[in-house]
């Protein structure tokens, strides 16, 4: 393998901050000068993740760099439409005097996973180097934000008091960037699988990383959110005391948060301590995975307790 140079590092450290802070810079600029409403701008978004999973697929199928290069590009555009309906959403709620980040409701919340799976899956991707993840996770980030077009309020309400709070900044945004860690892990666990279950399908390993990185990917995905996830149930619990005078009140939300923590801990912790690895550890990420959508979608939309807003 080439080695990489100090001067070659420093330039694509400079080329990542360009991508960075010009395509904050470039989302901002359409948000407040472009007269159209956030619903166009996430709507934009959602076809580009489409989009961005069609041209996974076809990368993950003839493995042409020219398709890998498109498939980042499209992502990464996707990406800046999903930030521009974000900012273009907050702009709005500044005028209509009911300010609020975007990721205070249901279709907010949605759109806003949409996004942070993608710019942790672009990091993941850009540290390894392994496009073809992107053809199991990409098609989830399209899920969650067509789910958030087609079946949620896009309407914008002033928030509810108990949200009326600096905290709403910091434990939305740390939960998102679990779940956003999450759906990465699971995109590998699925793809392990795959190549554990049809360990002679010629198709299959031509496609895929071999299975040890498969596992270091969905390992380090993980490693890397489960303290963050651990760290918003800890300001979600601060949050409650402020907000409802009590740190625990065993609502459905919360326990749901607790069962994920226990089942990614406890993969964790098979994981590093007792030696566990292969198909038995992959299973349990798929496991996990379900309680991550059972923590969201099932509890937001079908068992009432004191986080029912998000159900709006």
């Amino acid at each position: 393998m080439r080695e990489v140079s100090a001067s070659e590092k420093s330039f694509q450290l400079s080329k990542d901050w360009l991508f960075f802070v010009g395509g904050v810079t470039l989302a901002a600029l359409l948000a407040f000068l472009a007269p159209i409403e956030n619903t166009f701008w996430y709507k934009s978004a959602f076809l580009g993740y489409i989009l961005a999973s069609i041209v996974y697929a076809a990368y993950l199928l003839f493995r042409e760099k020219i398709t890998g290069n498109i498939a980042t590009l499209t992502l990464y555009a996707a990406l800046l439409l999903n930030l521009t309906g974000m900012i273009r959403r907050g702009y709005e709620t500044y005028k209509l005097g009911a300010f609020h980040p975007p990721w205070s409701n249901l279709f907010e919340a949605l759109t806003f996973w949409s996004f942070i799976g993608g710019v942790v899956y672009l990091l993941i991707e850009r540290k390894y180097g392994f496009r073809v993840l992107g053809a199991f996770v990409v098609p989830l980030l399209a899920f969650t934000s067509g789910f958030a077009i087609f079946k949620a309020n896009h309407e914008i309400t002033p928030l509810m008091p108990a949200l009326r709070s600096y905290w709403l900044y910091f434990h939305v945004v740390t939960a998102f960037t679990g779940y956003a860690g999450f759906t990465v892990a699971f995109g590998g666990a699925i793809a392990y699988l795959l190549k554990e279950y049809f360990p002679n399908n010629k198709f299959l390993n031509k496609l895929l990383p071999s299975k040890s990185v498969l596992d270091e990917i969905t390992y380090k995905s993980i490693a890397i959110v489960f303290p963050i996830w651990t760290a918003s149930i800890i300001l979600g619990a601060a949050w409650a005391n402020e907000a409802w005078g009590g740190y625990w009140s065993w609502d459905p939300k919360e326990v749901w948060s607790l069962i994920v923590w226990l089942f990614f801990g406890a993969y964790l912790h098979a994981r590093q301590l007792m030696g566990w690895k292969g198909k038995k550890v992959a299973w349990l990420v798929v496991f996990g995975f379900i309680t991550v959508l059972i923590c969201f979608f099932a509890v937001n939309l079908y068992f009432p307790g004191l986080h029912s807003y998000a159900t709006e």
